[in-house]
């Protein structure tokens, strides 16, 4: 499910992340993403082994699934948050029970990427998050879109996530010099001159 060397472009975030959830959890990973393929034959190459990750976690053996894109699909905000409604939209729309997804959906820190039955938490990652942002990928090279499966919390929290857990995961995220954005969804909002490098 990963990369054939055992270790994927993304390894780098789940070593050096600031939560402890992603750093035990178990990731499948799409093949390696070529820049000379246009985005829908990534996402075509992608689609059998996110099912096929779906299924580990229906069996207890993953937590999710991520998908390794081009960088420079995530080169700017304006580009990642287009990039992850392609993603998306396209995904969406070879669910089993197709959906339609909005930039509003997003942006909206509570929603959950509909797809196969499954509710999953999303977050982009990209190149243009600097080393001050939540976001920030450790210079792992590509735009990368992770989805989390809520069983992946609710194995761990059946009550759900308690709060000192929440307070230590920000506490850490705040230590490392990058705040943690509960208020930031797949992508964060775009405003007139905000800089979210």
């Amino acid at each position: 499910m990963s990369e054939s060397a055992g270790r994927s472009r993304f390894q780098p975030v789940i070593d050096r992340t600031h939560c402890p959830y992603a750093r035990a959890s178990t990731w499948p990973v799409s093949e390696p993403a070529h820049d000379e393929l246009p985005v829908e034959d990534h996402l075509e190459r992608a689609l059998p082994r996110f099912r096929q990750a779906l299924r580990l976690v229906a069996a207890g053996e993953a937590d999710g699934f991520v998908l390794d894109l081009p960088a420079r699909l995530g080169a700017d905000v304006a580009t990642l948050r287009a990039s992850s409604l392609t993603v998306l939209t396209w995904f969406a729309g070879r669910s089993t029970s197709p959906s339609h997804v909005t930039m509003a959906d997003l942006e909206d820190p509570a929603w959950w990427f509909p797809f196969d039955g499954h509710r999953l938490f999303t977050v982009a990652f990209g190149p243009c998050f600097g080393p001050d942002h939540t976001r920030y990928a450790f210079e792992a090279e590509g735009f990368f879109l992770l989805f989390q499966h809520e069983s992946a919390f609710s194995r761990r929290h059946p009550e759900g996530i308690p709060m000192q857990v929440r307070d230590r995961i920000r506490h850490a995220f705040e230590e490392a010099g990058r705040p943690y954005r509960y208020d930031m969804g797949v992508v964060p909002v775009l405003r007139p001159g905000d800089d979210e490098r």
